[in-house]
């Protein structure tokens, strides 16, 4: 209850100082961020902020993306700055269906000063047990990542991630653990070849409080060719991920697309049938 109430008034303090967090919305300074330089062409009718904020020893930066002509889109968030393909499926993805996306910066790298930020997540004053990747506390933030994609995701929207990953790495469909189980679109044979949306690097985690899986929202997500991964989660084995920090805090309409790197193209369609999922589903029935 302390942690709940402490996150309530950090929230409600950086609600009214959000546009604090504001360093610069200059292109031509923002161009230096290769992100942004490598998709100049593709930002007019968005808007692009840089924020920032300090925790601990941490200088947290991010660049805020928003579809100023269709403001109230799907909002996704991207934890990890050498993750290219992810960020050009999000300006993709705002081009095409609005809202916006909020990306770290860390110099091209996955960890931002050793902190991985996508193990970042915890109301807690102080490291938590289950959390192997966690440096330290970091409520400031998690309620400012929290506030800032709560301020501009639609409250029908689910809370949206994207991903990359290595190929036939740690992160498959084919692969299974004490909390998670995949649920396959194709067969193992086609998935085995390698290709598009049936490689086992193209998945839909999702995530939830209970031993088995919701086979509503599954079967919905499978039905449109998309390879899907539940994660269990408890007390016990969270992990600090933003996906696991949501199922803490009774969040668990989320979803995070990983394809692998450099394959763009891939991640755009499943982003293109996510979508259509959603569009035509009642969130609150899945």
């Amino acid at each position: 209850m302390r942690a709940l109430i402490f996150a309530l008034a950090l929230t409600l303090f950086l609600t009214a100082n959000s546009s604090s967090l504001v360093i610069t919305k200059d292109l031509n300074i923002l161009k230096k961020y290769p992100d942004i330089k490598r998709n100049l062409s593709f930002l007019n009718g968005l808007s692009v902020s840089l924020l920032g904020f300090r925790e601990g020893k941490y200088n947290w930066y991010m660049l805020l993306v928003t579809n100023t002509k269709a403001p109230s889109g799907p909002f996704w968030f991207l934890p990890h700055d050498n993750e290219n393909s992810a960020f050009d499926s999000a300006i993709y993805a705002t081009r095409k269906y609005g809202g916006g996306f909020l990306s770290i910066l860390s110099g091209g790298l996955r960890y931002h000063e050793g902190q991985d930020p996508n193990r970042n997540f915890s109301l807690s004053s102080s490291k938590v047990a289950s959390c192997q990747f966690q440096k330290g506390a970091s409520s400031i933030y998690t309620a400012t990542i929290m506030q800032i994609i709560n301020s501009h995701k639609a409250p029908s929207m689910p809370y949206l991630a994207l991903h990359n990953n290595t190929n036939r790495g740690s992160v498959s469909i084919l692969r299974n653990s004490k909390s998670t189980k995949s649920f396959l679109a194709y067969s193992k044979a086609k998935i085995l070849k390698g290709r598009g949306l049936s490689d086992e690097d193209s998945l839909v985690y999702i995530a939830g409080a209970t031993p088995n899986a919701p086979m509503q929202k599954v079967q919905k997500l499978l039905n449109v060719g998309l390879n899907t991964k539940y994660e269990y989660v408890n007390s016990t084995n969270n992990d600090c991920s933003m996906s696991n920090f949501l199922v803490t805090q009774n969040l668990d309409n989320y979803y995070n697309i990983e394809a692998q790197h450099k394959k763009s193209g891939v991640q755009k369609e499943m982003i293109d049938r996510l979508i259509k999922v959603i569009m035509s589903s009642k969130w609150g029935d899945l």
